[in-house]
């Protein structure tokens, strides 16, 4: 049903003449252009610079191109992934050279006679291009933001603003929050401006020039009165979706839901706004799962070599636990596996053996002992599963297995949390690069929402995407963010009370 003030507000303003690119157009433009095209070209340039043939360039031309389209997967946050994204880069315009190799050998096919040889000056000037192109595209997201309004509270804007700002995603920007129901009666909270009510959408738009409506939460179930007080009350989010459509379907904006965008920027799907309902996407006739014998084959394979290569590291971490501290060299501890399945998890000791009950490991725990705070810093003593990964019993990649008693209690806490069973534990995940140690209940929850992440994307390329990434957790480690705000972990907590729940920070 249409809105009259709406239909009103659209008939009195003037249409735009010519299509305005977007910063989010823009964004795309720059990727083809400086990461995929201008590599290729460059390729396809140098190829007929030494072969002299139009054809053998244009081979090379599209070759390149393909690869660098198809290894650029838009459905992962390669932004969180700085090592594995060069990589990627790197790999495109080889493994192009490589497919025009090949194409050129066959016989019959009219481009003959391209050599290893001749392809070494095109990749050379390819992946000085790419680098430029690569320099050139972070500026360019740097200096075009996406301006993004956030249909909800001061609150929510003012946390998607922090975590796209503490994990350096610079490409968007937030400009501010339209009240879902009624003008705000303060132009300013929590460092964020409001720019109106939902009412007066289209003209708002115009005067911000506002690209991107983000719908934040809108209503909760909350039974908690303490809680229920800072969380937005209004239309229902279908009423929401009419009023926008009514007044912006003739303007360059688009809408997406705030679950959706985190989880395409952020890489997480946040379990304040989660409902049973995103779990549709495993019913759903498109979806793929990854497939098992592939990744089992990739387990095998990566495993065999990462363990030939683990065993004298192994050895020497097991004489030096042995001789500086009194106990077992291994640690042996049951925990839940695949489908809920005990699992009997190997590592090698790096805690004092006086110890009593299942407690949270935090950074400074005094239990570690000296040699065990190097092992754990170097992620060495969790080389001997590998041996569960050649069983079976494991993955390479997955979510981290938890002791029993604390995954009942996790279950109890946080929905969803036994979804993680639904694939194989890994030695390393997405939600181990991202997250680091759970060291809390709230932690644990954190992890569970890149482990949600994980059981939607996962694939072999994702897989040796994480695996490429944990090495630069081991070589280089950087401050792990975990934030606080209602929308990433809306879930009881004794120990954080309301304020762990609605996300308020307490100043």
């Amino acid at each position: 049903m249409r809105n009259d003030g709406a239909s009103a507000v659209v008939a009195g303003l003037p249409r735009r003449a010519w299509p305005r690119l977007t910063g989010l157009s823009a964004h795309r433009l720059s990727e083809h252009l400086d990461l995929r095209l201008a590599p290729a070209v460059t390729a396809g340039a140098i190829a007929y610079g030494h072969l002299g043939s139009e054809w053998k360039a244009m081979l090379v031309l599209v070759s390149v191109f393909g690869i660098g389209a198809a290894l650029r997967n838009p459905h992962y946050p390669l932004n969180l992934l700085p090592l594995s994204s060069a990589a990627l880069y790197l790999l495109v315009p080889p493994l192009g050279a490589f497919v025009a190799i090949a194409i050129s050998a066959y016989d019959g096919y009219a481009v003959t006679d391209i050599s290893a040889a001749d392809m070494v000056a095109p990749v050379l000037g390819a992946w000085i291009v790419t680098g430029l192109g690569a320099l050139a595209h972070h500026r360019f997201h740097r200096e075009r933001q996406v301006r993004m309004a956030v249909i909800g509270s001061h609150e929510f804007a003012h946390g998607l603003d922090a975590e796209l700002g503490a994990v350096g995603v610079r490409g968007y920007r937030v400009i501010g929050c339209i009240d879902p129901e009624r003008g705000c009666e303060e132009e300013v909270v929590a460092g964020i401006r409001c720019l109106g009510s939902l009412r007066n959408l289209r003209p708002t738009i115009l005067a911000h020039g506002i690209e991107l409506l983000v719908l934040g939460p809108l209503d909760s179930s909350s039974q908690d009165e303490a809680a229920d007080r800072f969380r937005a009350s209004g239309p229902s989010r279908l009423e929401v979706f009419e009023q926008v459509a009514d007044a912006c379907l003739d303007q360059p904006v688009c809408m997406i839901e705030a679950g959706q965008l985190y989880e395409d920027l952020l890489g997480h799907v946040p379990l304040g706004t989660t409902t049973s309902a995103w779990f549709q996407y495993l019913l759903h006739p498109s979806y793929r799962s990854a497939s098992e014998t592939s990744q089992r084959a990739l387990d095998l394979l990566l495993g065999a070599v990462a363990g030939l290569i683990a065993l004298p590291l192994i050895g020497l971490a097991a004489l030096v636990i042995a001789l500086t501290s009194r106990g077992p060299v291994l640690h042996r501890q049951r925990r839940i596996g695949e489908e809920g399945r005990d699992l009997e998890v190997i590592k090698l000791r790096t805690m004092r053996t006086d110890l009593s009950g299942p407690r949270w490991t935090g950074e400074h725990d005094e239990r570690v002992t000296r040699v065990g705070r190097v092992l754990r810093r170097l992620h060495i003593d969790e080389l001997p599963q590998i041996w569960l990964v050649l069983k079976g019993e494991m993955s390479l990649v997955g979510p981290r297995p938890e002791q029993s008693s604390l995954v009942s209690e996790l279950e109890s806490r946080y929905s969803y949390y036994d979804r993680r069973h639904l694939v194989k534990p890994g030695i390393t995940g997405w939600a181990q690069v991202r997250c680091g140690y759970a060291r809390s209940h709230i932690g644990s929850a954190w992890k569970l929402c890149h482990d949600l992440y994980y059981l939607k994307h996962r694939s072999v390329l994702f897989d040796l995407l994480i695996m490429l990434e944990t090495l630069t957790a081991v070589v280089a480690p950087k401050p792990i963010y975990r934030p606080d705000e209602r929308f990433i972990i809306a879930a009881a907590d004794d120990d954080f009370g309301v304020i762990e729940k609605t996300g308020l920070k307490v100043s």
